[in-house]
């Protein structure tokens, strides 16, 4: 059962409604073009996961199970999901681990879903970028864990990702950088991250622009008592 406001919830249902179209209808056009067979499993099947993430932003998260993990472990199961899913706009995703396996404590469930979603949402944008690289980095280089996706050629702010918070509830809305699709999934990626004091912001790395989430020792020691 969905929690929260029925205005909300009822938003976020429209909203799913109206970013399922999108993979509706590659898999109507690619029907008739040159779709394999492998392209429309891949279509369908992240068309699913964006549905089990929605399901678990939106049930009770006052018992989160914990526990201690590896961002750089995490980070390589979630690219090896979600490769397929780039390739199929032409983009090739990269691993660049500098944590050194830094340990945090989170939902690694939660916290792998929230990195999936925001890849998904980069994916979509910036298609006429000429670099058709998107690097999944973790780092300790702020002075605190950060995980995040950066995608080269891209222009994307603070104002673009306030904007797509406020996309749920319209339909056909385009403003900013993100589509209904991927205001969604970031939508959904920050109420996934919040129950484990975890920030979504956008982000410049290495002087490429993407989204990454801070994960603060202060926030971390907060977790204990959950």
């Amino acid at each position: 059962m969905l929690e929260g406001s029925s205005k909300e919830s009822r938003e976020v249902l429209l909203a799913l409604a109206d970013a399922l179209r999108t993979p509706l209808l590659r898999l109507n056009v690619g029907s008739q073009s040159s779709f394999s067979s492998l392209d429309i499993r891949t279509i369908t099947d992240h068309a699913l996961r964006d549905i089990d993430a929605l399901l678990a932003a939106y049930r009770n998260t006052d018992q989160l199970q914990l526990e201690t993990l590896s961002l750089g472990g995490l980070i390589g199961d979630v690219v090896q999901k979600v490769q397929p899913y780039a390739a199929l706009s032409g983009i090739q995703l990269e691993i660049d681990d500098r944590s050194r396996h830094q340990p945090v404590i989170a939902n690694s469930k939660s916290l792998a879903m929230g990195l999936e979603l925001l890849i998904k949402a980069l994916c979509d944008i910036g298609q006429d970028a000429r670099d058709a690289r998107l690097i999944v980095r973790a780092d300790t280089r702020h002075g605190y864990p950060r995980l995040g996706a950066y995608r080269k050629g891209i222009v994307l702010d603070a104002h673009d990702l306030a904007l797509a918070r406020k996309l749920i509830g319209g339909s056909r809305v385009n403003a900013g950088v993100f589509q209904q699709l991927g205001a969604l999934r970031i939508l959904l990626a920050t109420r996934l991250l919040e129950p484990m004091h975890m920030k979504l912001r956008s982000a410049k790395s290495d002087g490429t622009r993407g989204l990454a989430m801070r994960i603060l020792p202060s926030s971390q020691v907060g977790l204990f008592d959950l």
